[in-house]
């Protein structure tokens, strides 16, 4: 019987601290088309708002992923 392949820690890693680089960028992107769209409501500001929205859910839902899959390999043994 093989051994499950155990995830590969620096690629979780690193792909976790790109979705964070790319969360900060976006919630600014947000930010600034919800100003816009406060002073300007438009058509186009609030279709721009709803895809901002929708991909920042789409983030967020992947960094819990991430982050569920590293929080068992990152436990310290004092905590346990």
């Amino acid at each position: 019987m093989p051994a499950p392949e155990l995830p590969d820690l620096d690629a979780l890693a690193v792909r976790l601290v790109q979705l964070r680089h790319r969360e900060a960028d976006l919630r600014r992107r947000v930010e600034k088309t919800e100003e816009r769209h406060g002073a300007f409501p438009t058509e186009h500001t609030q279709k721009s708002l709803d895809e901002l929205r929708a991909e920042d859910s789409a983030l967020q839902a992947e960094i819990v992923l991430l982050e569920e899959r590293l929080r068992p390999l990152l436990r310290r043994p004092e905590q346990e």
